[in-house]
């Protein structure tokens, strides 16, 4: 089962989906009511540019529009819009949705609800505002089953809200419950800016590991690096927090000699031993830690196993790229206010999910440690914010000479604070 944009569906079985609504049906307002085939492929090119903050009526904020789809059925109807404004936030919020009659009462409306609120993660939506009829117990039922409690009401409505984040969650659940709805395996597949990530970061794995090299992966996820350094020959270990991922990883590593996967936190190794790896990855936990004591912790912990002359690549999120790929739908103020503090400073905190760094603010966190920096570089440029363009296209050839290109560009100065993923080399001293 799973949520397929209106854009990238099948046209007809949309248009057939959408017609078996009424104009309104308990709060479901079927904006293409009574449209003929022609009038409704129009709508969805509408969608398509909405969706990208293009050309949106007056009082309109982005939305993209989803329809649940289960093996070839085209079951439900989701909206979910990127931000509110003053009548959405008073009215009916993030999320609208509809099941068609017919697959009514086998789960398809809560089911559907969950995978949109995973959407609304991924656009950094940590509190998702609702509403629903009164007279429509059954979708309230929905909400509440996904996490929903009613914050206030008038005559007609309930106005519910959805706190994705847990009041008092550990920084441990909060990643682990994202992780556990977000598809982590096929990131680097899926698009050109996670090809040229993957691309440029084994460029630089390898400037330093070979065949026989003994490789840490802390933050594996679901084994994109491990494996593919094991089927090279390395002698790889993985570490992950998330179950999930791990139980991935660990299906697709089945049958490697050269790859062991164990569950830890970034933060506390202690079941590696101390000086035993020529090149160490910390691919992830650097996203999802706030605290200045637990990013020593990881710090520390990823050079203490490192033997000495040995080589650590810290991943890093830029504040700047995070800024430009999520926040101009309409919801900058959201962002500014999420990721800098009143002067302009950068904030790090739990709540943000992922954390973004300033590059030298990054950089002086190793200023006290018994490492030399190597170098500082973007992994995948300014491609992610305008990846969602209409006429963005990357061609095979021209991804070969893209990333031969961005390679010849990837540690300059002035180009690092575009990059989404960053890099910040440097080797153990003896």
């Amino acid at each position: 089962m799973e949520l397929v944009r209106v854009q990238d569906s099948d046209y007809r079985k949309t248009y057939e989906l959408y017609m078996s609504f009424p104009e309104n049906e308990n709060g479901f307002m079927n904006s293409v009511y009574g449209y003929d085939y022609e009038q409704f492929l129009s709508w969805i090119e509408k969608k398509r540019n909405w969706s990208m903050g293009k050309e949106l009526p007056e009082g309109f904020v982005p939305d993209t529009t989803y329809v649940l789809v289960d093996e070839d059925q085209y079951v439900g109807a989701f909206n979910l819009r990127h931000c509110l404004n003053d009548f959405l936030r008073e009215g009916c919020g993030h999320i609208g949705y509809g099941v068609s009659k017919k697959y009514r009462g086998k789960g398809y409306a809560t089911k559907g609800l969950a995978l949109t609120l995973a959407k609304a993660r991924e656009m950094s939506i940590h509190e998702v505002y609702m509403s629903v009829n009164k007279d429509n117990p059954a979708s309230l039922q929905v909400q509440i089953k996904n996490g929903a409690y009613i914050h206030h009401e008038d005559d007609e409505k309930f106005y519910t809200r959805i706190n994705q984040i847990e009041e008092g969650a550990s920084r441990e659940e909060i990643v682990g419950k994202f992780y556990s709805q977000y598809e982590e395996d096929g990131r680097l597949e899926r698009s050109v800016h996670g090809r040229l990530e993957y691309t440029t970061t084994m460029h630089y794995i390898h400037r330093f590991a070979k065949k026989g090299s003994k490789v840490l992966e802390i933050g594996a996820g679901t084994g994109r690096y491990s494996i593919a350094l094991a089927k090279e020959g390395m002698d790889v270990t993985a570490v992950e927090l998330v179950e999930k991922n791990l139980e991935i990883l660990k299906e697709k590593s089945k049958g490697l000699s050269h790859i062991r996967s164990l569950q830890g936190d970034a933060t506390d190794l202690n079941m590696l031993e101390d000086d035993q790896y020529d090149v160490t990855l910390v691919f992830g936990p650097l996203y999802h830690l706030y605290e200045k004591e637990e990013v020593q912790k990881a710090i520390d912990e990823a050079i203490r196993v490192t033997r000495p002359g040995g080589v650590i690549l810290f991943a890093f999120i830029s504040v700047y790229a995070l800024m430009y790929s999520n926040y101009f739908y309409g919801n900058w103020s959201k962002g500014q206010d999420m990721n800098f503090t009143k002067d302009h400073q950068v904030r790090h905190f739990k709540e943000q999910l992922f954390t973004g760094y300033d590059i030298t603010e990054f950089e002086e966190l190793f200023e006290s440690k018994s490492v030399t920096h190597i170098t500082t570089a973007g992994m995948d440029g300014l491609i992610e914010p305008i990846e969602h363009r209409l006429d963005f296209a990357v061609s095979e050839d021209d991804f070969r000479k893209l990333s031969d290109w961005y390679l010849s560009h990837a540690e300059k100065r002035e180009l690092l604070g575009s990059a989404n993923h960053l890099l910040y080399l440097c080797k153990k001293q003896p």
